[in-house]
């Protein structure tokens, strides 16, 4: 019975392990999906900005070339500079979303990580303890 008990104690054990490794594992794929979420959004950035200093470019040289100032030049400017604004910020809040996503869906696996471990110990210990139960009575007794 007693090897019944400890290989019972040992198995519980292992699933511990092996839940909670599970858990930190699948927390670190999804920091990881954080960390790329981040970097895909500041490429994004980057990529808005340059197109914007190629508009811009754009829109000065045409105005250079016309050699005066044109208010239909200054309002596909500003347009452009607005549009800019918006799709920059818009970038942002989707890095962000993603970020916070990937890192709660981190948060959640360790948790449930610690729920499967408990829930391993506490299947361990009832097991064990009924099986004790059962088999308290047809084991020999020692001397008394």
């Amino acid at each position: 019975m007693k090897a019944l008990l400890a290989l019972q104690a040992l198995t519980a054990i292992t699933g511990m392990s092996a839940a909670r490794a599970e858990a930190q594992s699948a927390a670190a794929q999804a920091k990881s999906q954080a960390a790329n979420a981040k970097l895909q959004g500041e490429e994004a950035h980057n990529k808005r900005m340059r197109d914007l200093n190629v508009l811009i470019s754009t829109n000065n040289a045409m105005s250079s070339y016309l050699g005066r100032d044109d208010r239909s030049i200054d309002a596909i400017r500003r347009r452009v500079q607005r549009d800019a604004g918006t799709d920059a910020a818009r970038l942002a809040q989707n890095t962000l979303t993603n970020m916070s996503t990937s890192l709660l869906e981190a948060n959640v696996s360790l948790a449930r990580g610690e729920n499967r471990a408990r829930s391993i110990l506490l299947d361990g210990l009832s097991s064990s303890y009924s099986d004790y139960l059962r088999y308290k009575d047809v084991t020999p007794k020692g001397k008394k």
